[in-house]
């Protein structure tokens, strides 16, 4: 196996690249590349474009090749499993699934989707402090939830249908890959236990900014294992 060239970091939903702020610095690379979803999807709407598709439009615009690695936390992962189905590269999804009937939502329907954050419906501080109160008081992992929620709360709102869509629109070729490392917190309240082998560590959804040594660790120990 060739030795990595780069390691590309894809954030989930609504995340930036500081969800890996804690575990990139850990991880050793010739070159590390932060993917921008909110930049690269843009404020228009995108209703042609499926994960497949922006998957292809990132190989492109960054030449990624089989000897890259992706690190994808969440949404991130899906992204990163539909870059390996086109170059064959090595990935590791964190918080994250190949089949988005895993995730923990009550609405998969694009439809009401749209109508939701159109309205305003969904993404508010009521909700907000809904999901705080039931999923994350007393837990580290609650102002980075918070944060997250903010940001798509104020954020352009065809940007964030285009970010979900990239989840629940159909993609129509099968995608048959597997991920090279899956990691996957046991108190994770967002996407359920994979369908894949994967490596348990404790904490929920954002263990990778809250106790990043449990995530970093598995990933080094893979790398140096591949090169």
């Amino acid at each position: 196996m060739a030795k990595t060239i780069r390691i590309f970091y894809i954030p989930g939903f609504g995340e930036k690249a500081n969800i890996f702020d804690k575990i990139a610095p850990h991880i050793n690379a010739p070159e590390s590349i932060f993917v921008d979803n909110w930049e690269l999807l843009g404020g228009m709407p995108r209703k042609e474009t499926d994960v497949l598709q922006y998957a292809k439009e990132l190989v492109a615009k960054y030449n990624i090749v089989a000897n890259d690695v992706i690190i994808g936390h969440s949404l991130g992962g899906w992204i990163a499993y539909h870059i390996k189905h086109v170059v064959n590269c090595r990935i590791v999804q964190i918080s994250s699934f190949t089949d988005p009937a895993l995730i923990i939502s009550p609405f998969s329907n694009l439809k009401v989707i749209n109508l939701l954050v159109k309205s305003g419906l969904y993404f508010n501080r009521f909700n907000m402090q809904y999901f705080v109160k039931k999923q994350y008081t007393g837990k580290p992992s609650k102002d980075i939830f918070i944060e997250t929620f903010k940001r798509v709360e104020g954020g352009n709102k065809d940007n964030i249908i285009n970010q979900l869509r990239l989840i629940y629109k159909p993609v129509i070729t099968e995608i048959k890959v597997i991920p090279d490392l899956r990691i996957h917190a046991n108190g994770d309240k967002l996407v359920r236990v994979p369908n894949e082998a994967f490596y348990e560590i404790s904490g929920d959804h954002f263990t990778l900014y809250t106790n990043p040594e449990e995530v970093y660790t598995p990933i080094v120990n893979w790398l140096s294992l591949k090169d």
